[in-house]
């Protein structure tokens, strides 16, 4: 059965309400909107950094420098949608920053992102960054599921979910472990699942 909470929990603030925080005079808001925009990006590049063969401290100079280039952007960045996706915009800094760092180029400091193209963004390498992505788009959807049935004392069903489907336990496994029954655990593998891949879809419908 169908559950009928609201679905998007705070955490699911759209793209758009971010990139207006980060112009926000006020540093309470600009700060918030910062990290929010950190914890939502950051693991995508170092994914796909890391996909690309970089280091793991190659990979962190990598998110350092793209945050950077967008910080220094923010005040005069305007996202368009109508130009292309934010994706596209953000592979092209990525791809960039690397270059840079790969050949040494002469420029120093961030990219802004406002001096990118979306058409920069094709590249050979486009399905590892879609990998990427997804991942990043599933683990947000994990967090934020998660937290929904937190929120409503039902955190013993998303555990329940996570033993059997995330971390492959079997569902007696998984029964003994929580001090539940074989059919609960079925139940729970069900309904969060069904949340989940609600919580994704509206990710992935907001990231475009």
């Amino acid at each position: 059965m169908s559950e009928t909470h609201p679905t998007a929990p705070p955490a699911t603030s759209t793209r758009a309400s971010i990139f207006l925080k980060l112009k926000s005079t006020d540093p309470a808001p600009r700060e918030l909107a910062w990290r929010q925009f950190y914890e939502r990006y950051a693991p995508v590049v170092r994914s796909y950094a890391r996909r690309k063969g970089a280091s793991d401290q190659q990979a962190e100079e990598v998110v350092q420098n793209v945050i950077c280039g967008f910080f220094e952007a923010s005040p005069r960045f305007v996202y368009d949608p109508a130009r292309g996706r934010f994706r596209g915009y953000l592979k092209t800094c990525v791809g960039r920053t690397m270059g840079r760092m790969r050949h040494e180029s002469s420029r120093s400091g961030p990219i802004p992102v406002d001096e990118l193209e979306v058409a920069d963004a094709r590249a050979d390498d486009d399905e590892l960054w879609e990998q990427a992505w997804r991942q990043q788009i599933l683990r947000r959807a994990v967090e934020i599921t998660r937290e929904h049935y937190a929120r409503r004392g039902k955190l013993q069903t998303f555990l329940a979910f996570e033993h059997n489907v995330l971390l492959g336990a079997s569902a007696p496994e998984t029964a003994q472990k929580l001090g539940i029954n074989v059919a609960s655990v079925h139940t729970a593998k069900l309904r969060v699942t069904e949340k989940l891949k609600e919580v994704r879809q509206i990710l992935q419908d907001e990231e475009g």
